[in-house]
């Protein structure tokens, strides 16, 4: 039998599958560098970046009501249905789901965005390190919002080889940004934290234990 003549296989990706997808396609994008030039790899890694970002907090609205993901739930399923806008979603999750999103999240949600925008329709033009960041913290906060809001660890998809260890030090913005969100996670929580001989970050229990980012072990600090 023919190519031509065998059963397609279907494709689908829901919303959460949709989004991890695009997150790896990001993570992947910076950790590993065989493919591409390093300023194709910023500019494709944040349009990675901001769909798994958008998709994520889709699949939260979701979760509170299927309607939330509509602008117009009247047109569903109608092609002429559109999903909510980054700032509607924002929007939505805050007033209806109860969900807390801090207004230095919003900005880089919003400059994600524009990016984002900038690099789909027309041009883009920008400084290595403001790239970085855009990424750093897009990543920083996608893998936030799941453990928070989706109860789900998108980490451990790259822990199982070198890929976590990698961004962290390759993509310095991430490490930083992601480690301030778990430093203050600890410090909520009662939890000392001390500095993290491998990864340079403040979070790693003061009585010993495993880097809440890296994995890093290490002793009581005695300091």
């Amino acid at each position: 039998m023919g190519t031509s003549m065998r059963k397609s296989k279907p494709i689908k990706f829901d919303l959460l599958a949709n989004a991890k997808d695009s997150l790896r396609q990001a993570v992947e994008l910076m950790a590993w560098k065989e493919v591409g030039d390093d300023h194709g790899r910023l500019k494709h890694a944040i349009g990675h970046a901001a769909h798994a970002v958008e998709l994520l907090l889709k699949e939260r609205l979701r979760r509170t009501n299927d309607a939330l993901i509509w602008e117009n739930v009247d047109k569903y399923p109608s092609l002429e249905a559109r999903t909510v806008t980054v700032d509607t979603s924002v929007s939505r999750l805050k007033k209806i789901a109860k969900i807390t999103i801090t207004d230095q999240d919003f900005d880089q949600l919003r400059s994600l965005r524009r990016t984002r925008n900038a690099i789909e329709h027309y041009e883009w033009e920008t400084t290595e390190r403001e790239a970085r960041l855009i990424i750093g913290n897009a990543l920083s906060f996608a893998f936030s919002f799941a453990q928070d809001h989706l109860e789900i660890d998108l980490s451990t998809d790259f822990r199982s080889d070198d890929t976590w260890r990698v961004l962290i030090d390759d993509l310095r913005e991430f490490a930083d940004a992601h480690g301030r969100r778990i430093e203050a996670k600890m410090q909520e929580s009662g939890t000392l934290a001390t500095y993290c001989e491998e990864c340079e970050t403040s979070t790693v229990p003061i009585f010993g234990g495993s880097c809440e980012l890296c994995g890093h072990w290490q002793e009581e600090d005695n300091g």
